[in-house]
């Protein structure tokens, strides 16, 4: 099963978001209990991940505040949630446009690539006040919930994340 996992990390003032995603792989790789000999209970709580995966893109669409998955759905005629792989294949040209238009970089969100290790550049994204109210808020006070949230750096959530921590937006396998 497939899961998604928010992590949140220190970078350097001049790190990019290769950088960044490329230091978190690393770190979780590293991490015996994400994805390695296993942890406190002798099994990891992944077998396999990627930075992005299932969910690339989702910090963007998150800022697009779901004008993406409007859009998207009155081009196709369905629920953008649910797009076959015909209709997208159909409608790529015009799923990037609209992606464009709201802010979005690289392809959009249905035509990515679930498998590329280090993601899409919009995987990695510094803490801006709307992503932390979206994505971080239900995590105020915690370091890693264990299974959806987890600061690299042990830290706990707060405020004083926007503008100075990274949100990576990882999807692993267990």
């Amino acid at each position: 099963m497939h899961n998604r996992l928010f992590v949140t990390l220190d970078a350097p003032a001049d790190a990019g978001s290769q950088q960044v995603r490329e230091d978190a792989f690393n770190r979780l790789m590293d991490d015996d209990s994400f994805c390695g000999e296993g942890g406190r209970f002798g099994h990891p709580l992944c077998d396999w991940f990627v930075i992005g995966g299932r969910w690339s893109g989702l910090l963007a669409e998150t800022l697009m505040g779901g004008e993406f998955n409007v859009k998207a759905g009155a081009l196709s005629g369905m629920d953008a949630e649910f797009l076959p792989q015909s209709v997208i294949e159909k409608h790529a040209c015009e799923l990037d446009a609209i992606w464009h238009s709201l802010g979005g970089t690289g392809p959009n969100r249905y035509s990515r690539s679930s498998y590329l290790q280090h993601g899409y550049s919009d995987d990695a994204m510094i803490v801006s006040e709307a992503l932390y109210n979206a994505l971080l808020t239900e995590n105020e006070g915690l370091d890693s919930d264990g299974e959806r949230f987890a600061d690299i750096d042990g830290d706990e959530v707060s405020r004083g994340f926007i503008g100075r921590k990274w949100l990576v937006v990882v999807d692993y396998h267990n």
